[in-house]
């Protein structure tokens, strides 16, 4: 099931949000080698199996056959594919539909994930699936965030994933879900879910 069209629009508008909202406080350590280090596809990929409590293989794919990490976007995400393409090292810099492979690895594995929980059992919006309030969505925020990023969420940030919804309640025919997986997306698309 594609997002309403709308959805996206709002999407961005919530990024551009949560962006600012990074932007404007005060960091929390600073790193002694001020340098951060991308994830390969492979353990990005990994990681977000295992935060979404799914097989690697079942996070994406196209076309209905070629999973998204280790062969449709292999590259894209750092891999090297040296058999075919004879790319035997990772590309120096990121390609430019490095962002795009992301985001739809980590949205179609977070719309696997919701429909998953909604056959049961849940393993993550499950508070959403019985009741959709501000205070499930905050339990579900959380375990986004523990799960996705293996620590605990700030308030900002709770505030900043639970706001999504007034975001897309408005534009969308299934809001519960659409901000669920939206949530799940903002998570697992940020920086530090794909970079050291």
């Amino acid at each position: 099931m594609r997002p309403d069209p709308r959805f996206r629009v709002a999407i961005g508008g919530v990024l551009v949000a949560l962006l600012a909202i990074g932007c404007n406080r005060e960091p929390e350590s600073v790193s002694s080698k001020a340098r951060v280090v991308a994830k390969s596809g492979a353990v990005w990929g990994r990681d977000l199996a295992n935060g979404l409590g799914l097989q690697e293989w079942e996070l994406c794919a196209e076309l209905g056959g070629y999973d998204c990490i280790g062969e449709a976007h292999l590259v894209a995400l750092g891999g090297v594919e040296p058999a075919v393409l004879g790319i035997d090292e990772p590309l120096p810099n990121a390609t430019v539909s490095a962002p795009i492979a992301v985001d739809r690895v980590a949205s179609s594995a977070c719309a696997e994930r919701w429909d998953r929980d909604q056959a049961g059992p849940a393993v993550i919006f499950g508070a959403v699936l019985e009741k959709d309030s501000a205070a499930n969505r905050e339990a579900v925020a959380s375990r986004l965030v523990e799960r996705l990023l293996a620590r605990t969420a700030t308030r900002d940030e709770l505030r900043a994933l639970t706001d999504l919804h007034d975001a897309v309640a408005p534009v969308s025919s299934s809001p519960a879900r659409d901000w669920g997986v939206g949530a799940c997306v903002v998570v697992a698309t940020s920086t530090e879910a794909l970079f050291y």
